[in-house]
């Protein structure tokens, strides 16, 4: 079973290697993630997790932090979150 949050973080981890990111931290805001980092950080979604963003979901606001990009992945995928 593919652990959503986990892939999304060894991503990043193995994109900034001396950076720790927490789960709610605004990548944005911090300066992580810039357009060009984006794009990268969107294909990587769409083909590590088999999905296609729709236009309507490429908003800052769903790749700001690992949760938003989790949920995003989780609502694409049609998966739910461990109760």
């Amino acid at each position: 079973m593919i652990d959503i949050r986990s892939d999304l973080a060894k991503f990043l981890a193995d994109s900034f290697p001396n950076l720790t990111i927490a789960d709610d931290e605004d990548l944005f805001g911090r300066g992580i993630a810039n357009s060009l980092f984006t794009i990268q950080l969107i294909m990587f979604v769409e083909k590590h997790f088999a999905v296609q963003i729709p236009n309507e979901d490429l908003e800052l606001d769903n790749f700001r932090t690992v949760t938003a990009m989790t949920k995003l992945v989780e609502r694409l995928t049609g998966t739910r979150p461990d109760a």
